[in-house]
């Protein structure tokens, strides 16, 4: 055990000692803060204005409704407003609707440019109300609905809330699918990234002969499991380094930009409100700058991170984390101790990649039925159960059923270690030669 530990404690300290550890170590955070942080400052300070020129033959469309990005100028004629576009100070597009000739209403609207074709969100946005305008003068004129009535359906809108029957509790599910392919996610690259190390590992002190000295001192499996252990470590402490480098970040730079928050979250509501057919007047009765009530969405995320039961998610994220990781690096580094380079380890690293990455791939089709017979399954098989069951866990998942995942996953890893060991105890001192599977399977019915 002493030699076991003083492996650990080499392969800790030299792996943390490495400048390259703490570049990514630093580098990580900094790159997830930007990810947060870039397309907040860019939609608050970088954001351009179009303007767009309406030319309307029917009438039908009069209320185009100008943003902080789009402002829309009616104009009377097309000849107008063409040799207006592309000019200086003028418009970048135009909008124009033609009177139908047989009277129906009118649904080919035509966007023309004259250099750069108008950005997808302007695009989409005069859909949008040109739709809106569309469906109201319909109510309004085709059928007769007065005004008071057109209120009604205009504003009026639907709050869908899921919850338990017996406990009453809702479910949140938008929140809960964020969290679960998050975090499948990070255990997925976590197991790769970190087994990789041990293969790498294992290969350059085969390659470079250093082992023929280790072994010398310790038992070939003595050196397996330490190399393991101590790259486990490696990994669980660049992840508390990550989560308290990222929020200190994250928290500094939110409280720095409060201010800007404060200013796009008004607008984002605002919009909302506009966008439900509520007059200016109404906003300005209903609202005031300190005191905005929560969107439906910001309500249920905020209600989500508070029901979530995070206790249980942190701890079943690291047990499938160690596990995942115990199980896939200890095959990781028998492949290893067969091969001498990255071109010919990649007929055995190739079948331990595909059941991980079959999971990602069904990530979707879990979230839409986590406790549906495919993800249940997926979560039994070892090979599997690491990330299928951490896209579970945020959803709620039997305490019996976690107990028989993780049961079965420690007792093929007891299984993996023994057959690691019968290969890397034979191929770490094995030179020049090309390793076959049937050449494998001998190793494992023979060797003792």
């Amino acid at each position: 055990m002493n030699k076991i530990l003083l492996v650990i404690q080499r392969e800790y300290l030299t792996r943390v000692k490495k400048k390259s550890f703490w570049i990514l170590t630093l580098l990580v955070p900094i790159l997830l803060v930007a990810l947060y942080a870039i397309p907040i400052y860019l939609a608050t300070n970088s954001l351009e204005v179009t303007h767009v020129a309406v030319v309307d033959e029917t009438g039908l469309y009069n209320d185009f409704r100008s943003s902080d990005n789009v402002v829309y100028h009616y104009m009377a004629d097309i000849d107008i407003a063409q040799k207006a576009l592309g000019k200086a100070d003028t418009v970048e597009a135009i909008v124009y609707v033609q009177k139908p000739k047989s009277g129906i209403v009118p649904t080919e609207i035509f966007v023309y440019y004259s250099k750069d074709a108008p950005s997808p969100s302007v695009k989409s946005g005069i859909d949008k109300q040109m739709q809106d305008m569309l469906r109201n003068n319909i109510l309004l004129d085709v059928y007769n609905i007065n005004r008071e009535d057109y209120e009604k359906i205009t504003n009026t809108s639907v709050n869908l809330h899921v919850q338990d029957l017996d406990t009453g509790e809702s479910d949140f599910s938008s929140m809960r699918m964020v969290i679960a392919f998050v975090l499948s996610l990070l255990i997925y690259m976590a197991i790769f990234i970190f087994g990789s190390q041990v293969m790498r590992g294992v290969m350059e002190e085969k390659t470079n002969r250093i082992v023929e000295v280790l072994v010398s001192s310790l038992k070939p499996f003595q050196l397996m499991m330490g190399k393991v252990v101590g790259v486990a470590l490696v990994g669980l402490t660049q992840f508390v380094l990550w989560i308290v480098l990222s929020g200190s970040i994250i928290t500094a730079f939110t409280i720095a930009n409060a201010d800007t928050f404060d200013k796009a979250r008004q607008q984002e509501q605002i919009d909302m409100l506009k966008s439900r057919g509520v007059s200016v007047e109404q906003i300005a009765a209903e609202m005031s700058d300190t005191d905005m009530p929560d969107t439906d969405m910001q309500t249920e995320m905020v209600q989500g991170l508070l029901h979530i039961q995070f206790g249980v998610i942190a701890v079943a994220f690291l047990i499938l984390f160690i596990l995942g990781y115990l199980l896939y690096s200890t095959l990781f580094a028998a492949v290893g101790a067969i091969t001498e380079s990255e071109q010919d380890n990649s007929q055995f690293v190739l079948p331990l990649t595909v059941p991980l990455l079959l999971v990602i791939i069904l990530t979707p089709t879990l979230i839409e039925a986590p406790n549906g017979s495919l993800a249940i399954w997926l979560s039994m098989i070892p090979f599997t159960s690491p990330v299928a069951m951490m896209v579970r866990v945020p959803f709620g998942v039997p305490i019996w059923q976690i107990a028989v995942s993780v049961g079965i996953l420690a007792l093929t890893i007891l299984l993996t270690v023994w057959v690691a060991a019968k290969i890397y105890r034979t191929g770490i001192l094995l030179y020049g030669k090309k390793i076959t599977y049937k050449e494998l399977w001998k190793w494992l019915r023979f060797n003792n």
